[in-house]
């Protein structure tokens, strides 16, 4: 059968990037699906990149003669959605999944919230990667869903874990995404210099794209507080890079607001590390589920430091092994790629054509 995945930018990689690609090798393996993709060219959307997600339609609008049997549309931002009225208007199967949480503006704001809702009525099925997402967003309650999976890296989840006796004397602290600060990149600068303060011995890293006003606010607001021999800015990195890195962590701290299941928990898990996150429902259900720490909105920083400072080094290192064993058997490849491909036969069977629907209450 012929998938045709619509997600991510190719200008800013991150975790829905590295979903898609992911996701389209594990399906690859069976040779049941020929699949192709479309960047969407959504993220930070701006009158100047509008350009970018025009050429995406029309990529869309040439692919409609191929007929795909399933259109696998990755929602991020509400902009996304101008992908899945203009498919079903192509007259597309189009199933759908979420990326996003309630603290972003498609969710937050009511009436965003109520377009996004009225416009996902139109998809024939949605695909969660994680039953919390039913309390986070707007979904139509008659539309039918899948549960399905992350994908983490196939190079973490068959390698081999760091002895112990290698590890670094100190506390390894890392923050790792798109910088910004809804992804909570200024509040780890805070965390490390209430951890120096405290007489805690620790290094840190950063890595992840920026645009240039938050690289040169990062750049300054580690300079101010003195911490250029504790915090590193590695800024982007190939992924064999980055994982890395995370098996030569111990913690990450990743106080993101707007993460609905952020994926680099999991591959951070996976890599033996502990997460500490701050309070949203996706990174609770990762926390309870394997180990972590959650901490408030209010009070992310002092708590997160707080935490770190009463911990033994040895002991976190060896409940980030047994959290990864568990992990990394959750999230087998095949076990994630047989819960997509039922769900995209579902939607393949699916009996939905496109209907009138009334305007969104706001």
């Amino acid at each position: 059968m012929h998938l045709l995945i619509l997600g991510g930018s190719s200008d800013h990689p991150g975790g829905v990037e590295a979903f898609c690609e992911r996701s389209a090798e594990a399906l690859g393996r069976s040779g049941e699906w020929r699949i192709n993709r479309i960047p969407t060219g959504t993220a930070f959307l701006t009158l100047r990149r509008l350009p970018v997600l025009l050429g995406g339609l029309a990529s869309l609008f040439r692919y409609r003669r191929q007929r795909p049997d399933v259109v696998w549309l990755q929602y991020v931002n509400l902009p996304d959605l101008c992908y899945l009225a203009f498919a079903k208007l192509l007259g597309l199967r189009v199933m759908v999944t979420p990326h996003l949480g309630s603290n972003w503006r498609s969710q937050s704001n009511p009436a965003l919230r109520a377009l996004s809702g009225w416009l996902l009525g139109f998809a024939d099925r949605l695909a969660l990667i994680s039953p919390t997402q039913e309390r986070e967003i707007n979904l139509p309650a008659a539309l039918p869903r899948s549960l399905i999976r992350n994908f983490l890296p196939a190079a973490v989840l068959g390698s081999v874990l760091p002895d112990e006796g290698s590890a670094p004397p100190v506390l390894q602290l890392i923050h790792s995404g798109r910088l910004s600060e809804g992804k909570g990149t200024f509040l780890f600068v805070e965390v490390c210099e209430q951890l120096r303060a405290s007489g805690v011995p620790f290094f840190a890293r950063i890595t992840g794209g920026a645009d240039e006003t938050t690289s040169a606010r990062l750049h300054a607001m580690i300079a101010e507080r003195d911490l250029g021999d504790q915090v590193a800015v590695l800024g982007r990195v190939p992924e064999a890079v980055l994982l890395d890195l995370l098996q030569r962590s111990d913690i990450l701290i990743h106080l993101s607001r707007i993460d609905s299941y952020p994926l680099i928990v999991l591959e951070a898990m996976a890599c033996s590390m502990l997460p500490v996150c701050m309070e949203l429902a996706g990174a609770r259900d990762m926390v309870e589920t394997y180990d972590g720490q959650v901490v408030s909105t209010s009070g992310a920083v002092e708590e997160a430091a707080s935490f770190l400072a009463r911990q033994d080094l040895a002991d976190l290192r060896r409940r980030g092994r047994i959290a990864a064993a568990k992990v990394r058997a959750d999230y087998n490849w095949d076990r994630c790629a047989g819960a997509l491909a039922a769900a995209l036969r579902a939607c393949v069977a699916e009996d939905r054509t496109l209907v009138t629907r009334p305007d969104p209450v706001i």
